[in-house]
């Protein structure tokens, strides 16, 4: 296996995966002939193919364990088994129906594997509002209420629906009720993690030090909060916690150094096998057990092969020809799961390894140990930092100096958790003791990384580059520290000047608008020629979901935006809200207006633009509610507008009927509280007049938004409308020549493994239904 072999084998991988759909098997066929053929690059053709119809297999199958759009809500009874850690979130208020003097409720997250036929094996799960305790590898009869994987769709967003397709999950449902069920086989590593995990629990205090233990020793990370993963990406240590490579490096990298050692006290041993050859199986052997306890998830699973690989190679003397090791290991990786190669972590793990061998196979010759770790640290920021800013939108600049330190600490503290977590099942006299001097310790660490993401400037530098700028960058990495006399190592530094200089999405005259999809709430961003205004940030939840950092600033990133000119909170709602401080701490924002800031939307504020003119209609100084009292901006451009009434009902709307009816007119409408019944009136839609109409609800909205009675009112005046949950965020361009043509997210960047786009279904007959009374005692 050659690099070229490997290299062929990604392409036709990649290829596929950025179809929009599986090809056919004629196209197959046609495909799979001049591999048949003989010619002089048919082995290297061969691999590319096999890497197209081993994803096309893979996927296919995949795709056919999906639940229907048809069924979706339909409530059924399934058996299966809890088959992962429960993700677990303390709630602050009791169960439906339950005593308020109970303890907490719980949220729970879990993989649920069914075994039944028309089922799909894998289900992610919810379960909210429970007072019962869920464990990995039990047996569960459970209500479920069934839905076909979605999620929303941004350009630069994170694309859920890819993630549950990678996973294998063909549904995801919530929990109605549950009732334990007797059989309980399999799943004996879950368990025993689940036990080992549980016994962690008891032996310590809740805080992110435990949170910090359990994830650095058995890879469960759900104690750790949002706000850990935060300071670990701005700080640059993530890949120090998230056991996946680095973790396995240390474990087998011990254990090699300690039996070696050992191996040698006993002579006779020496005779039978070379200290370095059993020090490599005895290091493979720590690697796997610790890669169990880890849980064997996909980042362990292909740490643990490459080292396999490694060592395999380092036994038979070939490291001599590291790339055809790492290429050999690639391929059996993509074999074994060929959607791999869309996780982040493969490329970062692999181009570790990459780098290391580079740096350490006598191409730099440092003349000492010291020189050798700062270059290789050096070399592994430079060459991973494409990467992450292609996977994480931004980079930390600290992350070089402080990772010469970290991991040094992360390599010795590591093994000492284990050792404690051994000491205190076997003689708790001492593993006790040792194991609250590591939690300690790891609060320590902790609070140390805080200190430094709080004090030192701009630790994270939010950033984006096209992909030929970020390859680019790569290349100049490799130049620089290419071998010495090369006269091309002078030119890595000029390989780095794209990505200082982002290319601008800016347009040249009137105004984009885009309506991200961000579920149910709202977030629209407004650019002009210089400018950009974000008009709500969307939700956020305790539970992890927040839009501001994985759909508002992962945008506006993607577009080539660093900064904010201001920031318009239209009222505190969270579905309106919630993703401000994410959008804060990612992004430079001049200028706030509305809710949750000092200066308050009023109807006399205007400002313009670029030759844009922006004005606020609402509201006046009076009393209103959070809804009646949200912002109402008009934006213009020539004679063609948009108006963004949040979540404005008929109240007032009225009061804009009375005092603004000659400035209500608009050809782009983002419609009133998601279409809400209680928006929308005829007389606001009469003096509106929109072209176009944008719902920003969900798919399948809670709530019903937007309502049929309302889509049938706009309907009545020939509005074009569309849904963001149905069709994706939707992006248009206005300027003194008109309204373009929008464009959505789902159908601009579809995958086969994406849901299609829908349309709006119109009832012109619908109308309101009256409300129920409630019951009164009268």
């Amino acid at each position: 296996m050659t690099p070229f072999h490997a290299l062929a084998f990604t392409v036709g991988i990649l290829g596929l995966l950025a179809q929009p759909a599986l090809p056919e098997t004629p196209l197959l066929a046609a495909l799979t002939i001049p591999a048949l053929l003989p010619w002089r690059w048919r082995s290297i053709y061969a691999c590319a193919v096999f890497g197209v119809l081993l994803v096309t297999w893979h996927s296919q199958a995949l795709l056919d364990q999906r639940w229907p759009e048809a069924r979706y809500g339909e409530e059924v009874w399934v058996q299966g088994h809890i088959a992962s850690l429960p993700d677990v979130t303390r709630n602050t208020y009791a169960g439906e129906g339950e005593a308020t003097d109970k303890s907490p409720s719980n949220t729970s997250r879990f993989l649920f594997e069914t075994k039944g036929a028309n089922f799909p094996p894998r289900i992610r799960a919810s379960r909210y509002r429970s007072y019962q305790t869920l464990e990995g590898g039990e047996c569960w009869r459970m209500l479920l209420r069934m839905r076909p994987p979605h999620g929303s769709v941004n350009p630069g967003g994170f694309d859920y629906e890819g993630w549950l397709f990678r996973q294998g999950i063909g549904a995801t449902a919530t929990v109605k009720s549950a009732e334990r069920c007797s059989d309980n086989n399999g799943y004996a590593l879950l368990k025993v993690r689940q036990s080992l995990i549980d016994e962690l629990r008891s032996w310590l205090p809740a805080s992110s030090a435990r949170g910090l233990f359990i994830a650095l020793t058995m890879g469960d990370t759900s104690e750790l909060s949002r706000g850990d993963w935060d300071l670990f990406r701005v700080t640059g240590t993530t890949h120090l916690v998230a056991i996946s490579g680095f973790n396995i490096a240390i474990v087998s990298g011990i254990a090699f150094f300690v039996i070696r050692w050992l191996w040698c006290l006993w002579p006779p041993l020496l005779l039978r096998l070379p200290a370095q050859k059993a020090a490599m199986l005895g290091a493979t052997l720590f690697a796997f057990i610790y890669a169990l306890l880890a849980g064997w998830e996909p980042p362990v699973q292909r740490a643990f092969l490459m080292l396999a690989f490694i060592s395999a190679a380092a036994w038979m003397g070939r490291l001599s020809q590291p790339s055809k090791v790492l290429a050999l290991a690639w391929f059996v990786v993509l074999t074994l799961d060929p959607l791999a190669v869309l996780s982040p972590g493969l490329w970062l793990s692999f181009g570790a390894v990459a780098a290391i061998f580079y740096v350490m196979m006598s191409r730099l010759q440092p003349p000492r140990m010291w020189i050798s770790l700062v270059m290789l640290q050096l070399m592994l920021s430079l060459v991973l930092a494409p990467l992450t800013v292609w996977y994480f939108h931004g980079v930390s600049w600290f992350a070089p100096l402080l990772n010469l330190f970290a991991v040094p600490l992360f390599s010795l503290i590591t093994p000492i958790l284990l050792l404690a977590i051994l000491l205190a099942a076997v003689a708790p006299a001492w593993g006790m003791p040792l194991m609250q001097w590591c939690a300690q310790a790891l609060a320590w660490l902790h609070d140390g990384l805080n200190w430094l993401a709080t004090n030192l400037p701009h630790m994270w530098i939010p950033a984006t580059a096209p992909a030929p700028a970020l390859a680019l960058a790569l290349i100049g990495a490799l130049l620089m520290f290419a071998p010495r006399g090369l006269p091309v190592r002078v030119l890595g530094l000029l390989c780095f000047l794209p990505l200082l200089f982002p290319i601008s999405q800016a347009p040249k005259s009137g105004f984009d608008l885009t309506a991200l999809d961000v579920g149910q709430g709202m977030s629209v961003v407004i650019r002009t020629a210089n400018h950009t205004m974000v008009y709500d940030t969307g939700p956020a939840f305790d539970e992890g979901f927040d839009a501001g950092s994985a759909i508002v600033a992962p945008f506006l990133l993607n577009q080539g935006v660093r900064r904010i000119d201001m920031l318009v909170i239209s009222h505190a709602d969270n579905d309106h809200s919630g993703g401000a401080d994410a959008v804060r701490k990612l992004m430079t924002v001049d200028k706030e207006l509305g809710a949750l800031t000092a200066t308050p939307c009023r109807d006399d504020q205007k400002w313009e633009w670029d030759g844009v003119s922006f004005e606020m209609l609402h509201p006046d100084g009076g009393e209103w509610s959070s809804n009646n009292g949200g912002c109402v901006l008009r934006i213009e451009s020539g004679s063609y507008a948009a108006l963004l009434p949040a979540d404005i009902e008929k109240k007032a709307e009225y009061r804009l009927l009375k005092e603004q009816l000659y400035s209500l007119q608009a050809d782009v409408l983002l419609a009133p509280h998601h279409g809400s019944r209680t928006s929308s009136s005829e007389d606001f839609i009469d003096a509106v007049m929109p072209q176009w109409v944008i719902h920003s609800a969900a798919w399948h909205s809670q709530f019903r938004h937007p309502t049929p009675s309302v889509v049938a009112r706009y309907a009545k005046v020939d509005a074009q409308q569309v849904v963001t949950g149905l069709r994706g965020a939707a992006s248009l361009h206005i300027d003194e020549h008109g309204v373009s043509t929008p464009k959505f997210a789902r159908e601009q960047q579809f995958h086969f493994w994406n849901a299609p786009a829908q349309a709006l279904t119109i009832d012109l007959n619908a109308v309101d239904k009256p409300k129920k009374r409630a019951k009164s005692d009268d």
